[in-house]
This record gives C-alpha cells, structure tokens and sequence, in this order.
C-alpha cells in the first residue's frame, strides 16, 4: 500500500488552499482515505492599504499613484473597484485587468468614462502553505471527501456498505481539505 499525501497550495485571489494528489500511474487503486481531525478555511487576508484615485476622463490605458501614496508590491493579488459615469461598479483583478509597476496601474482594456473614481483596495492573501491555520475540527462519522479527477468529482466514502474503491484514471486531481492521504494499491 502507498501513502499519497496531497501538496497544498494556496490560490492567491482567494486564500482557499488547493490540495493536488499525484498518483504513480493511470489505474493506481485507491483503497483507503485519511481524514484530518482538523482542516483550514482558508489563508489569512492582509491589507495593506486602500487609496482614491482619480483617472482622466475618456479613454485611458494606464493611471498613475500619486507620489505621496504608498507604492503597490506587484504580483500580490490587488483587487480594484472601478465606477464612472459610464462604467457600474466592477471589480478588476490584478494580473488580469490590469497590471502595477512601481506607480504606474496599465489596464488590460482601455478604462473608458467621465468622473471615473477608482479605489484600490490592496488585499492578498498569504500564499505559503506553511502558514495556513488548521483549525476547523472535522468529524469523520460525518464526513466524506471529494477528489476531482480530469473535471469529475469523486466522492470517496469512508465506511459501511457505501465503501468503495476508486481506480484512477488520470496521475493527478484536487482532494478537498478534510482528506489528509490517500491510500492506494502499489508499493
């Protein structure tokens, strides 16, 4: 029997850990599930601060920081609401709508509009594994984990006649986070 212990990562717009499971080959059985006693809700969420900006009326591909405003760490998940005249309240995420270097916000689209007001809201959360918080006690007589497998979910049953085992198909998937190893049939 092999012990599978899944690798945590944390994903960086919304702190949920993401467990990945890595099988030696297809068809590797899954004969058994350890549950953990406690799991974790997510990462912690740090802000660093929050500023108004005020972008130029039109249609503008980038904005500036002021100078007297604290400077963005680049890469770290910044969030942006953005609304105008023209443009409803909408969320833009960095790396995605737009990007930071050093003062200067380059958006992805060109940020259209009149009196367009933008906060940037410098929230991200903590992406090393080692600092997630174990904390939510979990109860194996009521719990059952999920694994996805190639987009399919999986429910893994750990007890009675619903016991089952799961042959894999793919070498990789997701477990959820009350699943602490797998076990499967290879040595």
């Amino acid at each position: 029997m092999a012990l599978v212990l899944p690798v945590t990562t944390v994903n960086p717009q919304t702190g949920a850990p993401i467990n990945t499971i890595t099988v030696d080959t297809p068809h590797d059985l899954i004969t058994g599930v350890g549950l953990r006693r406690h799991m974790c809700a997510g990462a912690y969420k740090y802000t660093d601060f929050t500023l108004s900006l005020t972008v130029a009326d039109g249609s503008q591909a980038t904005a500036t920081i002021p100078a007297s405003d604290p400077t963005p760490i680049t890469g770290k998940g910044a969030t942006m609401t953005v609304e105008s005249s023209t443009v409803s309240a909408t969320t833009f995420i960095e790396g995605v709508d737009f990007t930071i270097s050093g003062k200067t916000i380059t958006f992805t689209t060109p940020y259209l509009g009149a009196s367009k007001v933008t906060t940037i809201t410098y929230d991200y959360y903590d992406t090393n594994p080692a600092n997630l918080v174990y904390d939510i006690p979990v109860y194996a007589s009521n719990t059952m984990g999920t694994m996805t497998m190639d987009g399919v979910d999986v429910i893994l049953w750990n007890e009675g006649i619903l016991a089952q085992s799961v042959h894999c198909w793919q070498t990789t998937g997701t477990v959820n986070g009350v699943i602490s190893a797998l076990f499967t049939d290879k040595n």
